[in-house]
């Protein structure tokens, strides 16, 4: 019984040395200073995310709302270490055909990759296309290169 105590004091002591961020909760003061209230925070997860309702979409005929076809700019930041500066990001934005070049340069610039460029939806009108990138790195720098490329589109959402 006294070595299974041991046991688990050890790995306890290991996990907390190796910075095991899942226990302790971003901080999103990165991502609130740019996107304002278009953030919400999950564990080590900062989630952006800003409605197109600048687009005026039918899909099959119908106009329909932009929450039900996900017409949105969105992107996920987690934190990776135990001081916030590090992690990852992944995003999806849904884009008109002439905004999506622009902000594939704007990504690129800030070393972000693009993962996908796809649509979602048959019979829609205007064509709207779902970019996908994802990257790793310094978070502030992650922050505002997502932020040059969500002002690279033509929206009128309110990204700040």
């Amino acid at each position: 019984m006294r070595l299974a105590v041991m046991i688990c004091i050890v790995a306890l002591i290991m996990g907390a040395q190796a910075g095991d961020v899942s226990a302790r909760p971003a901080d999103c003061k990165i991502e609130e200073s740019l996107f304002k209230s278009n953030v919400q925070q999950e564990g080590n997860v900062c989630k952006v995310h800003v409605k197109r309702s600048d687009l005026n979409v039918s899909l099959m005929g119908r106009h329909l709302s932009p929450e039900l076809m996900d017409l949105a700019l969105g992107a996920n930041f987690e934190h990776t270490d135990s001081n916030g500066a590090n992690g990852a990001v992944t995003g999806e934005f849904a884009l008109l055909e002439d905004e999506v070049n622009p902000v594939i340069d704007a990504l690129r610039k800030g070393k972000i990759n693009i993962s996908a460029v796809h649509n979602h939806w048959m019979q829609q009108e205007p064509e709207v296309l779902y970019l996908h990138f994802q990257a790793e790195g310094d978070l502030a720098s992650l922050s505002h290169t997502v932020y040059h490329a969500m002002e690279a589109a033509k929206h009128r959402g309110t990204v700040h």
